[in-house]
């Protein structure tokens, strides 16, 4: 029997990455609305950049907080995935059509990633998303060297191929087959 390889993901959001907006839009219209009452007599550049970085740092806060670790591992027939303190959920392997990731392989400096990014897409149509809540374009050495024995641990244990690029993004769909998608 093999020994099972725990990935451990933290600070991410394991939900499509639009659910933000039940955030981010509340917040602007909170702190807009608070500019408004509290300053009508007109726009001051001052406040206004005090406001915003209020309202930066308070999104931000919130996304932190609502972020969870997850665990990632595999065994032969199932992918197992726990969110936060959550009892852990197990997905057949034979369910996953493919799933798009950054290219964490890549070798130029430039491209090079460390934010989490995985969208695993099942036959279902439910999909599994797992979106890190950090937006720094810093490449992180470590994590970004878990990210790719991550990718070529789900690409060995689907038998999946990087197949394509996702439009302009720099997402690529893996999976065994072209005419997946």
């Amino acid at each position: 029997m093999k020994k099972n390889k725990i990935f451990t993901f933290k600070n991410v959001l394991p939900y499509h990455s639009v659910w933000t907006a039940f955030v981010i839009i509340p917040c602007l219209f909170l702190y807009a609305s608070l500019y408004y009452l509290l300053f009508k007599d007109g726009f001051r550049l001052s406040l206004v950049s005090i406001f915003t970085l209020l309202y930066f740092v308070t999104c931000y806060l919130i996304l932190k907080a609502i972020s969870v670790q997850v665990k990632i591992w595999f065994n032969d027939q199932y992918l197992f995935i726990q969110k936060g303190n959550r009892k852990q959920k197990k997905y057949p392997k034979t369910d996953i059509k493919g799933f798009y990731s950054y290219d964490y392989e890549t070798k130029s400096t430039i491209l090079q990633s460390s934010k989490v990014y995985f969208r695993f897409c099942l036959k279902n149509s439910h999909d599994i998303f797992i979106n890190d809540v950090e937006y720094r374009s810093l490449y992180e050495v470590e994590k970004g060297e878990n990210l790719k024995r991550f990718l070529k641990e789900a690409q060995k244990e689907l038998n999946f191929v990087r197949i394509r690029r996702r439009n302009f993004q720099s997402t690529y769909w893996y999976s065994k087959q072209e005419n997946d998608s």
